[in-house]
């Protein structure tokens, strides 16, 4: 195949003919959306514009581009040719791999994310661009694994961006994950990277502001529903002893309180915080050592590598600056993650 011929974008380095067809689709996909038309979307005005604002304009190349590379290293991890493969986007939101899955061959590509209203706008957007999805789920894990039990098939991959930070708990996950097939790939890639100082910065400043303005503020009122007669110090007490927690975890934290036993510490706590009624928005910052910990703690193997800077902003001085940081993790090698903006984790058998 001729590219430059062509006037193909390189989204993936074109090294054997998996990612030269992923390299062929992702410049289908990305001259479809770049010509797309955003008020053909059916759905709300909050979800349009964060597809808007996310995926479309000058961060279209790179979500097309992680997307790339995402499918192309989870096919080989697996070994197995593209139509002999299940795939989910497990937390899929608005993004761009579950779009690029569709264009490929798979046997099966499953759309997954919590809220109905993301799975409705996704749906819309692949309907309106002729995409191909084999179904869409809404929910968490369970839901996702009743579906493949429910139609008598298993996952070959997981993929995820941006959701590994933000699982209630990880190890459960994982373990789930394990027993559903052992020989899965579970590609996940996320920002929040523990170990470039930049990045974990970012994180703890979120983690401060969203449990200032929001969950402890919530915690206090959930704990006051449990405990109507908790007294003002007991209750302050109490919301700074169960950030972190929720669902069953939360209400027995209070029990325990109300008996003076101890509350048993939330893993890897740190700065995080998350809604006690549901565990979402929950956002790990995992050192490398604690995900291998988590990830072979399930049976699985792991790779923790680092991602790469996007270099196609609209400023040429952002660019530049991006293709040096990038010249410098390839330098770096194994530490490479030190400097990267995300970092992928990578389960297999």
């Amino acid at each position: 195949m001729n590219r430059q011929q062509d006037n193909m974008l390189d989204f993936i380095n074109v090294k054997d003919d998996l990612a030269g067809i992923i390299n062929q689709k992702a410049n289908v996909l990305f001259a479809l959306l770049k010509n797309f038309d955003p008020s053909n979307i059916n759905t709300e005005e909050e979800f349009k514009n964060y597809f808007i604002n996310h995926h479309l304009g000058h961060r279209l190349f790179f979500s097309i581009q992680n997307s790339a590379h995402i499918l192309y290293q989870s096919v080989k991890k697996t070994g197995k040719p593209v139509n002999e493969i299940n795939i989910v986007d497990y937390g899929a939101g608005l993004g761009t791999l579950f779009m690029l899955a569709g264009m490929m061959n798979f046997k099966r590509i499953i759309y997954n994310d919590y809220l109905p209203n993301w799975k409705n706008t996704a749906q819309s957007i692949c309907t309106s661009l002729k995409i191909p999805i084999t179904a869409y789920i809404t929910g968490d894990i369970e839901d996702v694994l009743k579906y493949a039990a429910d139609e008598k098939f298993t996952y070959t991959i997981i993929a995820s961006r941006n959701v590994i930070e933000h699982i209630y708990n990880l190890s459960y996950f994982y373990r789930l994950l394990y027993n559903h097939n052992i020989n899965a790939v579970i590609f996940s890639t996320t920002t929040a990277n523990y170990h470039n100082p930049a990045m974990h910065l970012k994180h703890y400043l979120l983690h401060k502001k969203v449990e200032k303005k929001i969950y402890k503020d919530q915690r206090k009122k959930a704990i006051q529903k449990e405990w109507p007669s908790v007294l003002p110090a007991q209750l302050n007490e109490l919301a700074n002893k169960t950030r972190g927690k929720a669902k069953d975890d939360f209400i027995s934290a209070i029990d325990c309180y109300r008996k003076s036993e101890p509350i048993e510490p939330v893993p890897f706590l740190r700065t995080n915080t998350c809604d006690c009624y549901t565990g979402s928005w929950h956002e790990h910052l995992l050192t490398s050592n604690e995900y291998r910990s988590i990830v072979t703690g399930a049976g699985y193997k792991i790779e923790y590598a680092a991602g790469y800077w996007d270099t196609h902003y609209k400023f040429v001085l952002m660019n530049i600056a991006a293709r040096i940081f990038n010249g410098i993790i390839k330098l770096l090698g194994k530490k490479g993650y030190l400097l990267s903006p995300f970092v992928n984790v990578v389960a297999y058998n």
